[in-house]
């Protein structure tokens, strides 16, 4: 009996401590002097979500995706991708989503194809739940 109590307790402490949350706020110094190309309004799916999010080139030829005003409900584990459609497969990570509310931007690789993944998905990784996403157009 004891070894299965020690062993629901050490699953339960795994499970806890490999679920992040995500930050509350943030407000970065977004990119200035850009050029807008893409932008977008986040819907809610499983959890509210609002806010927008744009791609801009900055004049060095820099891109970004920014989120302004952004808010969703905090999670375990909240990822930024961007995907062709809102199942989450296939996908293209960003990272960690920075904050649940505020003003912050992800640098975009030569590697990031916003064209066609122009869905910004709001995920969380540990039960495949999509929080809220938004359409690049």
């Amino acid at each position: 009996m004891n070894k299965i109590i020690s062993v629901v307790l050490v699953t339960g402490i795994f499970l806890l401590s490999s679920c992040s949350k995500t930050p509350e706020r943030i407000t970065e110094d977004l990119p200035t002097g850009t050029t807008t190309l893409l932008t977008g309004s986040f819907t809610s799916n499983a959890h509210t979500t609002s806010g927008t999010v744009k791609v801009v080139t900055d004049a060095s030829g820099k891109k970004f995706l920014v989120f302004e005003n952004f808010r969703t409900d905090n999670g375990p584990n909240l990822f930024v991708w961007l995907s062709p459609t809102t199942s989450g497969s296939p996908y293209q990570e960003l990272g960690n989503l920075k904050a649940i509310n505020g003003n912050f931007s992800y640098e975009l690789d030569a590697s990031i194809n916003y064209t066609t993944n122009n869905r910004v998905l709001i995920w969380c990784k540990p039960f495949s739940v999509l929080f809220g996403h938004a359409i690049l157009q």
